[in-house]
């Protein structure tokens, strides 16, 4: 008799399922403008950064242009902040209408999102074929299993900015091209001269001299994970495997990396928290730094050039002939998969993404970059200082688009922490414990 209920139990659930099964595939796909090449009409809600008016006047303007173009489209935008987007995202999905079709988001999730089913692939409404217009190096971040879940909306790389005053008066004499380091040994000499001028001079406490600032400390959980992983990737290391199951912290291009992040904090080359305000102040002579500190150290510069000549160069490697990734940061935007309006929601993006004007105006005006070939080579790209940091976008290492990278993120910052102030646990060798710890991480994520 249990037995019976027990299979008769099962047959419902199953039946139970079969229908939600089907009116989930009714709702989304029933309507022709969720299907590829479906009309163009109705409404779509977008997750857009807000925060200044200055911010929002691109996809303002886009909306008017785009509705104007496309009679009965309204485009809906909601303000949304980009700090903690994954959780936030997921959770709005989760409402059964009020949710974005399309959504702003931080690169690092899109490979997950795709995993999880909670993005629709573009490539089915046309996206491989603007493949073209990006810039080469961003597209692999748009992948998953073949498919394109998400087209670049707006990017930046981490490159070095150094103090051109501070090393002329450090080496006695006008430090130029030639004096970059070109490894990290001829990056260690400098860091020598910097110390013995600080022992010449009797220079001590706010007063001393530093070869660089690593991004330790409180508050600095994104700029440190992204600077060991750009040390990682210039020794030949990588975070984790390709198909991101798997954590490879705990390799020798990894600790090769590590000991070099510790030997800038043994020898006290670096602070032991992250200080732009002593780079700023002339006090530190090289920084990894993104291009939305143009404007700051332009204005830095001109007012105190004496102190603080500031330059940039693109990121040098860790040994002669080594590998000179820079870090990229990257937003894109993503089409939520139960969205009612595909088909509008693709277009929107393409459209979005692959116009050089509202790429212009919405990077510009925060000295981000446009992901498009044409739209980087406009005439506000074209300085000296802008070159460097293009040239370091066809160099980059992405962050692994896993849904651990909340995890991974702190638990790399906190490690550089430790190797720069000579915690107990600051060593190459805690990169196998933490290895161990993050694997469990991702363990417990796919048991979700």
């Amino acid at each position: 008799m249990k037995k019976k209920i027990l299979s008769l139990l099962l047959v419902v659930a199953l039946m139970a399922t079969a229908c939600l099964a089907l009116a989930a595939c009714n709702d989304n796909n029933g309507d022709d403008n969720n299907k590829p090449g479906g009309e163009l009409k109705g409404s779509v809600k977008i997750w857009w950064p807000g925060g200044s008016p200055t911010i929002e006047a691109a996809i303002n303007k886009a909306k008017a242009e785009y509705e104007a173009a496309h009679e009965g489209v309204t485009i809906d935008i909601a303000t949304q902040s980009t700090a903690d987007f994954y959780s936030s995202y997921t959770m709005a999905l989760m409402n059964k209408d009020n949710f974005p079709d399309i959504a702003y988001v931080d690169h690092v999730f899109v490979q997950r999102l795709a995993y999880d089913g909670l993005i629709g692939n573009l490539s089915d409404y046309g996206a491989d074929e603007v493949k073209d217009k990006f810039i080469d190096s961003l597209w692999s971040t748009t992948q998953f299993n073949g498919g394109t879940y998400a087209l670049p909306m707006s990017a930046n790389v981490l490159t070095v900015a150094y103090n051109k005053a501070l090393l002329t008066k450090v080496l006695g004499k006008e430090f130029n091209d030639a004096d970059m380091p070109k490894n990290w040994t001829e990056y260690m000499a400098i860091g020598k001269k910097i110390e013995e001028y600080n022992t010449a001079n009797n220079l001590t406490g706010n007063n001393k001299l530093y070869l660089t600032t690593v991004p330790a400390g409180t508050g600095n959980e994104s700029m440190g994970a992204m600077f060991f992983m750009s040390y990682a990737a210039r020794s030949g290391g990588r975070l984790m495997n390709d198909n991101l199951t798997a954590m490879e912290l705990a390799t020798e291009q990894n600790k090769s990396a590590a000991a070099k992040i510790k030997q800038l904090g043994d020898l006290g080359y670096t602070p032991t928290s992250f200080s732009e305000s002593k780079f700023e102040t002339g006090k530190v002579a090289f920084i990894e730094m993104g291009p939305w500190k143009l404007i700051d150290y332009s204005r830095i510069s001109a007012s105190q050039n004496d102190i603080c000549d500031i330059r940039y160069t693109n990121v040098f490697p860790l040994s002669s002939g080594g590998q000179t990734q820079g870090a990229l940061g990257l937003y894109s935007l993503v089409m939520t998969k139960k969205t009612k309006n595909a088909a509008l929601a693709a277009d929107f993006i393409k459209y979005l993404t692959t116009s050089d004007e509202i790429q212009l105006a919405h990077n510009t005006v925060q000295n981000l970059m446009p992901t498009t070939k044409t739209a980087i080579a406009n005439e506000y790209y074209q300085t000296a200082e802008w070159s460097v940091f293009i040239n370091q976008l066809n160099n980059i290492v992405a962050r692994p688009g896993s849904a651990a990278w909340p995890a991974i993120q702190r638990s790399l910052a906190e490690y550089v922490t430790q190797l720069v102030t000579g915690d107990k646990n600051g060593v190459p060798d805690q990169l196998d414990a933490i290895e161990i710890q993050l694997n469990e991480a991702l363990e417990d994520l796919e048991d979700e």
